[in-house]
Formats: structure tokens, sequence, C-alpha cells
């Protein structure tokens, strides 16, 4: 991913980079209602390697797999915890007298999210730290 953006403010070694994430459909159809064809912008936090100044242009680059992987992380571990937490519960559960146990295991399931956030939040804060970012910064 490549997108240009505007350096609204430093801050000690902090940029602030206003930039115009693109819709999700990518088309803008008029007869549509969902609004997803609409342009918002976005400001990104990011280290001030290259020095810059306010009201720079700079160009945003991410690896595609960096931003696959983090879709994985985000969206698949945690379905991927859950599917596993209601499916070794149903299977341990319903060896038991447990009268409502597939309930019990859709809700184990669910509790499972919480420790998907919690390994998702360790990843994330242990890639913030990281010195090879995952998005980088070009001065144009």
């Amino acid at each position: 991913m490549e997108k240009l953006g505007i350096v609204k403010e430093v801050i000690g070694n902090k940029l602030y980079v206003e930039f115009t994430r693109d819709s999700a459909c990518g088309e803008s159809c008029a007869t549509c209602t969902a609004k997803c064809a609409e342009s918002k912008t976005e400001v990104l936090e990011i280290d001030n390697l290259i020095n810059a100044k306010k009201g720079e242009v700079v160009e945003i680059i991410s690896k595609p797999q960096n931003i696959l992987s983090y879709f994985f992380l985000v969206y698949g571990l945690p379905l991927l915890l859950m599917l596993l937490a209601i499916s070794l519960s149903y299977y341990f559960l319903s060896k038991t007298n447990l009268k409502n146990f597939e309930v019990l295991s859709f809700f184990i399931g669910f509790g499972s999210l919480i420790p998907s956030y919690l390994i998702i939040r360790f990843i994330d804060r242990k890639n913030a730290k990281a010195k090879d970012s995952y998005i980088t910064l070009k001065r144009l």
C-alpha cells in the first residue's frame, strides 16, 4: 500500500500524517445508500525518522504481506480460538450429565475472545517496539 499524506503536526519525535483512506468497494455508485464509496481521512501517528516538517507531503508505504498478517491476527485468531474452544468444550461436556451443554459450550467459546484479545494486544505492543516498522515514510 502506498498513500500520499500531509504532515499535520510534529510533536517531539512523532509525526501526525493525514491521508485519505479509500472506500471499501472502490466504486462510487449514485444509487447506493450504504455510503461505502465515501473516502475518509485518517490520521496516522508514526516516528519522525525522515525529519519531516509540518505541511510536507510524504508517502506512506506498507508491505501487503504485513497488512494481510494483521488482518489474520485481528480477524482470524479470535475466530480460530473461538471455534476451537466451542468444539473442545462441546466434545468434553457432551460426555457429562449436563442438560444444556451446547449453551455452555457457546459461552465458553465466547469467553475465548478474552484471551485472543490479550494475545493480539501483546503482539501489537511487541511489534510497536520493534525497530523494523511495518509502516515507513518517504519524503517527496
